[in-house]
């Protein structure tokens, strides 16, 4: 174990691999009032693709760190250890990057291979679970050994923390939450069945639906209220306003096949009556399914995370609803369900938190 109590700072690499970016950085962690505190410095990112390959990452691997020692000021003597995430299945015991469905990477030995490189300790997990075990250590859960974790971004994904430790399950496949099932013949995910919770509610399913409903609004399809298609209406002529509402619905219809989560909030903070509604149901769908979770696991917290947790304000109010509707509560009275304490940075303060204090220890 690599923790240290300490009042003297450590310093940690952080590599945070994920499937569309990689972010690395040095981590300065201090216990500051008895729980550690964490400064990053010199953020480093690289973009990854689908056909990047082990090769490919390999080689952003090596950029960012050199870019983030060269900013950061610090020098290789002052790091204690590394810690690395993974996207997709990973085997913790040998920091073994098993599979990753987006990319097709399997079977890389990426621990073994960043300390023959650095000469330096390597702690690698699934980045879900590495996410999970940062919030323990730095973020909202340092006083909770009992709370899942949920990733809304590209997908989602889940990590459970049982007893004060990460627990994976037999085959490293615990907490896969973005695979329960909330829309009977939904969506197809890709995992091949039709809707699952990562087809509906992660950022891609936001922006798949929010299409949808603009094309059915457009074609007077769909089930929508007449004062919802007439707020959507009123609100992209406010936004055209030099244009009739054929034209500015067909200027809508040419720009959504650019659309994304962010745009969507975007819209959503503005007033888009279609937006708003987009959020509420995917909000609905996550607070359905975080209700099954905490049925069965009975956690103390909820923590939400990921990219698409930035619109925690748009969609918690219907995920709260749904939530209490399912959820069984006598045995969840105290339960809270929260927005993630570790931001944007959330990879890489789970990458160090597992060279800082390893959950399977």
């Amino acid at each position: 174990m690599i923790r240290t109590e300490s009042p003297l700072a450590s310093n940690y690499l952080a590599i945070d691999l994920g499937g569309s970016k990689l972010l690395s950085a040095v981590v300065t962690v201090r216990n500051v009032d008895s729980f550690p505190r964490a400064v990053l410095s010199g953020i480093s990112k690289r973009p990854l693709h689908k056909d990047s390959g082990r090769n490919g990452v390999w080689s952003a691997i090596l950029s960012a760190v050199d870019e983030t020692f060269r900013n950061s000021g610090f020098e290789w003597k002052d790091i204690t250890a590394i810690g690395a995430t993974i996207p997709g299945v990973a085997d913790p015991q040998r920091g073994l990057w098993v599979y990753a469905p987006y990319s097709g990477i399997r079977d890389f030995p990426i621990a073994e291979e960043l300390a023959t490189k650095y000469g330096k300790p390597v702690f690698a997990d699934n980045d879900v679970n590495a996410c999970a075990w940062g919030e323990k250590i730095f973020g909202v859960c340092q006083n909770v050994d009992n709370f899942l974790w949920i990733t809304i971004s590209n997908g989602i994904g889940g990590g459970l923390v049982l007893d004060g430790r990460v627990y994976p399950g037999k085959f490293s496949g615990a907490a896969e939450i973005g695979h329960f099932n909330v829309v009977e013949d939904g969506a197809l995910c890709g995992c091949g069945r039709h809707g699952c919770l990562e087809a509906t509610a992660s950022g891609q399913g936001v922006a798949r639906a929010y299409r949808e409903h603009v094309l059915n609004v457009a074609r007077g399809e769909g089930t929508f209220t007449p004062s919802l298609i007439d707020g959507w209406k009123n609100f992209i002529l406010q936004k055209h306003q030099t244009l009739d509402e054929t034209k500015a619905v067909r200027l809508e219809l040419e720009s959504i096949p650019s659309v994304d989560a962010a745009l969507i909030a975007d819209e959503a903070r503005k007033g888009n009556p279609l937006a708003l509604f987009t959020y509420r149901e995917m909000g609905g769908y996550v607070g359905r399914a975080a209700s099954w979770a905490a049925n069965l696991i009975n956690p103390e917290k909820i923590v939400i995370g990921g990219g698409v947790a930035g619109a925690f304000d748009l969609f918690y109010p219907a995920l709260q609803e749904k939530f209490q509707k399912y959820v069984f509560r006598q045995a969840n009275q105290s339960l809270t369900i929260e927005k993630t304490g570790l931001g944007y940075e959330a990879g890489l303060l789970g990458a160090v938190s597992l060279a800082y204090d390893n959950p399977y220890l």
